[in-house]
């Protein structure tokens, strides 16, 4: 039998490791309610075709009323990075700066920020009116009028948060370019022009590069739109819960995100080589 000296010695370390272990089980419940509800929204497909009308709502939700911020967000982004750039390569080359930007935007910064942006402005909303239904049974009445929550209410938020973001990397990228371009062209301690900027940039940019881009933007945007999903439906107690899952919601999309960002990277050089 453990004397009062020895378990204190004992408890402390055996609490981390029941601290830890929590910890994993919880992360693995929430994954695997992401994916089983995953699977019963592509489920849905071959069922019956979206609620179009619910669809195209979701669409302006997440992808047109997100256009302002990230142009805002893009333009600032690009010209950093020229401005950025020019004083780090002063000594060496600025005809460098259009393949940096051109290539830093289309492959990392527009996937990873947009989704960000998405994840942090829709993904914050989603969860937060999903937890809403949950905690003020407006799901179970869903179910007891005999409409499924999942074709209802999820379907149509992830089909269009995973259209929306490549569209929203697209525009940008191109909206990053251009305010690196308005840097080039504007600050007199750039001595390049703007047509060597894009000169360069388009050589070293192809559309592979594009590609890779849109396809995060796809896996980005699904995760962006599920994690909120399942944070919101899992959602259980009072209204102080809603904010518990709300902001959950958030932080699990953004380390997703950056999972699914270093598997696809490290996917593509693979593929590459």
């Amino acid at each position: 039998m453990l004397t009062p000296a020895a378990d204190s010695h004992v408890a402390p370390p055996l609490a981390v490791v029941g601290r830890l272990g929590a910890g994993a089980l919880d992360m693995l419940q929430v994954l695997g309610e992401a994916a089983l509800l995953l699977v019963a929204t592509i489920r849905h497909f071959g069922f019956r075709a979206p609620d179009r009308e619910r669809l195209v709502l979701e669409l302006r939700r997440i992808g047109t009323d997100t256009l302002p911020i990230a142009a805002l967000l893009s333009l600032f982004v690009g010209m950093v990075l020229v401005v950025q750039t020019a004083d780090q390569v002063r000594e060496v080359s600025q005809g460098v700066l259009g393949p940096i930007v051109g290539l830093a935007m289309t492959k990392e910064l527009g996937p990873t920020m947009m989704a960000f942006l998405l994840a942090g402005r829709a993904g914050s909303a989603i969860a937060a009116e999903l937890g809403a239904m949950s905690v003020y049974d407006e799901v179970a009445a869903l179910r007891t009028i005999d409409v499924d929550p999942v074709r209802f209410l999820v379907q149509p938020r992830i089909l269009a948060a995973t259209i929306a973001l490549p569209i929203l990397i697209l525009y940008a990228d191109f909206i990053g370019i251009a305010g690196g371009a308005a840097v080039v062209g504007l600050d007199p301690a750039i001595k390049i022009s703007v047509d060597e900027y894009l000169a360069r940039m388009l050589e070293w940019v192809h559309l592979r590069d594009v590609l890779v881009g849109l396809g995060k933007g796809a896996v980005f945007g699904l995760v962006a739109a599920l994690l909120p999903c399942t944070w919101g439906l899992r959602t259980r107690g009072g209204a102080d819960r809603i904010a518990v899952s709300t902001t959950a919601a958030v932080v699990w999309s953004f380390v997703l995100i950056l999972v699914f960002d270093f598997i696809i990277v490290r996917a593509t050089l693979v593929v590459a080589s």
